[in-house]
């Protein structure tokens, strides 16, 4: 035992190690920055510890992985435009997000989204069991016009089944390959629970939505020839959804009867970005944006204000697309679709087909829910390098290994 210890303190420190470090020690307290743990701990506080993640990511990126001069210059100028649209927009997930992203480089991409599971999953019963037992408040959200729904701990109901939505594509990711009817069944009875004490019907929808895309998806990467031609097509819903929903949102006329119906079957997310675009034009970096949502303890006493529908002081932009580009900036929006979408081109590529998919689901997602470049949902805009490596070391036609990818 004695030397199995001594084995691992002498083992040398990986670049996969530092970055799971950092993942850590970021992912912990941003996730409950989400939470209504923030009632009992310090909101500023918690964010201070997720920026301990910072320079153990800029170690990484600078001395551990070997970047030539020139692909420090664009990481440099990335991280730049990534913190002139934090001060900008006043939204510091960005910068993390941005450094995370180009510091994954020699990491095993599946091993990060194994560590995501853990830790999401883990996290989210933690927080739902001790809000049963009245130690942070359960908020409950009240309303003439649907069921109650319950925050199980979390600031709002959504955000529980985002986590579940993003927890359970990591599932599918990690389990790729050997996916069988009881996961999928799996997948079906937690969307159910979820509806249930939430009523968060979208994302219960975008949840039944991944067991035919993934049964779809693992039979084409069987090489179902059927099933690949139409998984081959996956990549493509990034860009095109993203121009459908600024599209839609720009345009948006409540006195047309078709706009109207997709308004009500979506919440009114439709009618709150047209107004977002009403009052905000796009910019390269972004701004801040003031909102008033039904997230947290005062917007939960807000939204139990508003028995009979959404208060004509509400304004929230759920749409990541639309946030993206009026919150963050047209350079940021351009470069999470680009990413996203690379993502997935490579994995048609590989003919695997599983990050294809995902995309495509997080795309779905991403017309409706504000999360996209959240990491403690969206895990997977970390692929990005992973798969980049790929494509160089192919190109190359031989091992990566320790040569330089940025020339």
């Amino acid at each position: 035992m004695k030397a199995r210890i001594a084995e691992i303190w002498r083992a040398p420190i990986q670049g996969q190690h530092v970055y799971l470090l950092a993942f850590s020690l970021y992912f912990v307290p941003a996730f409950l920055i989400d939470s209504t743990y923030t009632t009992l701990l310090s909101w500023s506080e918690l964010r201070l510890i997720t920026y301990l993640a910072i320079p153990l990511l800029i170690f990484k990126i600078y001395v551990m992985d070997e970047w030539q001069v020139s692909g420090k210059l664009v990481i440099t100028a990335l991280l730049v435009a990534s913190i002139i649209s934090w001060r900008t927009a006043q939204y510091p997930e960005l910068m993390v997000t941005m450094a995370f992203v180009l510091g994954a480089r020699g990491v095993d991409f599946k091993q990060v989204a194994r560590w995501y599971l853990y830790l999401s999953v883990t996290l989210l019963l933690v927080i739902a069991a001790t809000s049963l037992v009245n130690i942070v408040p359960n908020l409950v959200y009240v309303s003439n016009l649907r069921p109650n729904r319950y925050g199980l701990g979390m600031a709002y109901t959504t955000f529980v089944a985002s986590h579940l939505f993003f927890s359970a594509l990591a599932y599918c990711y990690v389990r790729f390959g050997k996916l069988k009817w009881f996961d999928y069944v799996g997948i079906a009875v937690v969307a159910t629970i979820a509806m249930i004490y939430t009523d968060t019907r979208l994302d219960f929808y975008a949840m039944l939505l991944m067991i035919p895309v993934m049964w779809v998806t693992q039979r084409a990467a069987e090489g179902k020839r059927f099933s690949r031609m139409i998984a081959s097509f996956w990549w493509m819903a990034m860009p095109v959804l993203a121009v459908i929903t600024i599209t839609a949102a720009y345009f948006f006329d409540d006195s047309n009867h078709i706009y109207r119906k997709f308004n009500e079957l979506l919440s009114g997310r439709l009618s709150l970005s047209r107004k977002a675009f009403r009052l905000y034009d796009p910019n390269l970096f972004g701004r801040f944006i003031h909102e008033k949502s039904f997230g947290g303890v005062k917007g939960k006493t807000f939204a139990n204000q508003n028995q009979n529908g959404l208060s004509a002081d509400y304004f929230y932009i759920d749409s990541s697309f639309v946030r993206m580009l009026l919150l963050w900036g047209l350079i940021i929006f351009v470069l999470f679709i680009v990413i996203m979408t690379f993502i997935a081109i490579v994995s048609t590529v590989q003919k695997k087909y599983a990050l294809s998919a995902i995309v495509m689901l997080v795309a779905i997602n991403s017309m409706v829910e504000p999360h996209a470049v959240q990491l403690i949902y969206n895990v997977f805009i970390l692929a990005s390098i992973p798969q980049l490596e790929w494509v160089l070391k192919n190109i190359r036609g031989k091992k990566y290994g320790n040569e330089n990818i940025a020339e």
